[in-house]
């Protein structure tokens, strides 16, 4: 009997075939498997770190300088990839290492100098800034009363910061310990680096800062000429092409964001700092303000009160989520409303619980599929939907072509499965009901595209009681088996 069937369905020669056919698509198999299994490499490198010179190297005063105002931005900016890739450049250095024989009150100063980042403007010992005055011999010169205002009120006429506001007296008076025991220092030899001239740290976005610097100095606290210095540096409220230039300058290299220039995001006037932050506090804001208040406004929904997934500290999450100013979903759902519409339906893809990330179908930065999908069509399902991947003898033609939103929503639907249509036969019927131009291909008993009889469909239940394998098979071209 099963020679007789192997005659009559293949012929001569077609249990050769068939063996050949089952091995190629064997290897097929196997190669989709391990391709879809292998893991991608986290640290692989996606951007050009190299800065491009603008102006001369003369025109550049270092990630130190602008750390000595810009002290939230500075601390927050010292954690990420941006200041991991040029460490030297990451955060304002120590004005000098501390002494074996400092009493404990003058080295704890001493670290709180070099965390306030006074050495992006003061030198002592011939290290730091040179943008305020030097001081090696400040505790020579100045009584403990003198540094104490010095280091806690304002001073009008000069663009010096004070401690931040609610720090603990006990650690002013520490500062002010260190700098009245500096009384003399002699001047450090410092290297000069060799090799070619590399933009690092603030400057590699913002631009060369000397003009901006001096500009800030000589206005002397002037409004008029305070506010007109802050032109003379780029601070990203261009238009949105100007200010994603700036990233993508490094940031052409990498895959994900090669296709940023031609993405949605940047036809409707999405730039990357709208979703990414640098630096995680706001600008001007003050150091204690950014540790007062870390968390930005959280995305909550009501599934969030069934299933509680843990949730990191916002600048761990900060850090370890692309730098982006919130997490997913409530970033993407700040403009895309009728999404969140969806996913609030009976039945959707786990986004809102967390177990799922909207990048993980889509490509924010843009790429060749409809939708700025990760994958083309349904390559982008079969990712986590395993069982539906195939390679097939016999596919069913709708989810080669059109893919899988053919048939089903991908974001929420209120029919089971995310289908379009609570019955499966009349979603089926949608296609099933063409009219072939063809006369060799025709419906059951002939009838064109329709594969039942008039009545035969409407009482037999839904299409996927005979035709289970709906999404492929390997042994009936009809889909039954």
């Amino acid at each position: 009997m099963g020679g007789d069937f192997m005659r009559n369905d293949f012929g001569a020669g077609g249990v050769l075939r068939l063996i050949t056919s089952c091995g190629v698509l064997a290897l097929m198999w196997s190669a989709a498997a391990l391709a879809q299994r292998r893991p991608s490499s986290v640290k692989a490198p996606s951007v050009t770190w190299n800065a491009p010179l603008r102006g001369q190297p003369s025109d550049y005063m270092g990630a130190q300088t602008c750390a000595g105002c810009h002290q939230a931005e500075a601390e927050e900016f010292s954690k990420t990839p941006h200041a991991t890739a040029a460490p030297e450049a990451a955060s304002a250095a120590p004005a000098q290492a501390p002494a074996a024989n400092e009493p404990p009150s003058v080295a704890a100063g001493h670290k709180i100098y070099d965390n306030l980042k006074c050495s992006g403007c003061h030198r002592i010992g011939g290290q730091g800034g040179a943008v305020g005055p030097a001081l090696g011999d400040v505790g020579a010169r100045l009584s403990r009363d003198e540094l104490t205002n010095w280091v806690t009120k304002s001073k009008p006429g000069t663009v010096m910061p004070t401690v931040p506001t609610g720090t603990p007296k006990s650690e002013v008076d520490e500062l002010v310990d260190f700098m009245a025991n500096l009384k003399g220092q002699a001047p450090a030899a410092t290297k000069t680096a060799a090799g070619p001239f590399v933009v690092t740290g603030c400057e590699a976005c913002h631009g060369p800062g000397k003009a901006h610097v001096e500009a800030e100095v000589a206005a002397a606290g002037d409004p008029a000429k305070t506010q007109a210095g802050t032109k003379l540096i780029f601070k990203f409220d261009a238009n949105p092409k100007e200010n994603s230039e700036r990233c993508l300058v490094c940031h052409a290299s990498g895959k994900p964001q090669a296709g940023f220039g031609h993405s949605m995001h940047m036809a409707a006037g999405v730039a990357c700092q709208d979703c990414h932050s640098p630096h995680l506090v706001k600008a001007g804001e003050s150091l204690a303000g950014a540790k007062a208040n870390p968390e930005p406004t959280q995305f909550a929904t009501a599934q969030s009160a069934l299933f509680l997934v843990p949730k990191l500290p916002e600048e761990t999450r900060w850090l370890h989520n692309d730098l982006l100013k919130q997490s997913q979903p409530g970033l993407c759902f700040s403009c895309h409303e009728t999404v969140r519409a969806q996913f609030s339906l009976p039945e959707h893809h786990r986004v809102p619980e967390g177990f799922m990330k909207c990048t993980d179908c889509h490509n924010p930065h843009g790429s060749m599929n409809h939708f700025s999908l990760t994958k083309a069509g349904w390559e982008t399902c079969v990712k986590c939907h395993v069982e539906k991947r195939g390679p097939f003898v016999y596919e069913h033609a709708a989810a080669r072509v059109e893919g899988c939103v053919a048939c089903h929503t991908p974001h929420g639907s209120v029919n089971n499965f995310l289908l379009k249509r609570r019955e499966q036969r009349l979603l089926c019927l949608q296609c099933h009901t063409v009219v072939h131009t063809t006369p060799s291909v025709s419906g059951w008993n002939g009838e064109a595209n329709v594969p039942h009889g008039r009545g035969g469909y409407q009482g037999s239940g839904p299409c996927t009681r005979c035709h289970v394998a709906v999404h492929g098979s390997n042994i009936d071209p009809t889909l039954l088996r």
